[in-house]
């Protein structure tokens, strides 16, 4: 189990371009691919409450299943932290999983994970963290009707929402790792810089975000 989330982890930190202007590219692809998840998940009624109170936002537009029987899933996302102005600039984040069982195919979902505590953010902060270990989830699988029985539960630190239903079952996310893309963060801003340098302290600012700031504004 433990291989399989080291195999996932590191297919979601490969990078296919070869200089960093091309990679720069690439995260500011995700940034608005993220802004227009975060648009289509927030709009759902059983997401946007908690949303509307969550401490930090991360949104993982394509968060993918794939294998046969022996799986693995994981996606890129960027985090962002509510302050005092509003939402900060983004920093990249990666996500993996992995799971066994009888599986077959690839399944790509829209993820927003919303972080309730002080708890779950000061965790993310850190190099790794690990959902149910670190710090506690519930998912909520909302759209076509779904409603998980777990939101609304209290005392958790991040609640987990995507479009789909099934987010391949709440237990596939138990386990997961949260880790921060230091290279892509580095290249993004053009400096070396730490998550919490970004999100909490506002080191950075980034012309590209505009868009996520856009899409964030309501909440």
């Amino acid at each position: 189990m433990f291989r399989i989330v080291l195999f996932v982890l590191a297919l979601t930190l490969l990078v296919p371009t070869s200089n960093a202007r091309a990679q720069a590219a690439d995260q500011q692809v995700l940034v608005e691919k993220a802004a227009t998840s975060f648009r289509a998940v927030a709009q759902l009624k059983e997401a946007e409450p908690y949303i509307k109170r969550a401490k930090a936002l991360l949104i993982v537009p394509s968060y993918v299943k794939a294998g046969f029987f022996l799986g693995g899933e994981g996606g890129s996302g960027v985090l962002v932290v509510r302050g005092q102005r509003g939402w900060s600039d983004p920093a990249f984040y990666t996500v993996a999983g992995g799971s066994i069982g009888i599986q077959i195919g690839v399944e790509a979902k829209e993820i927003v994970f919303a972080l309730m505590t002080d708890k779950a953010v000061n965790a993310v902060m850190s190099n790794q963290v690990k959902v149910g270990a670190d710090v506690s989830m519930a998912v909520g699988t909302v759209g076509a009707g779904a409603e998980a029985s777990t939101v609304g539960s209290r005392n958790v630190d991040i609640y987990a929402f995507s479009r789909g239903v099934g987010l391949f079952g709440g237990a596939a996310l138990d386990g997961a790792l949260i880790a921060p893309r230091h290279e892509w963060n580095s290249q993004y801003y053009g400096r070396q810089i730490q998550p919490r340098q970004i999100v909490l302290e506002g080191q950075v600012r980034s012309a590209g975000s505009r868009v996520l700031h856009d899409a964030l504004a309501a909440y």
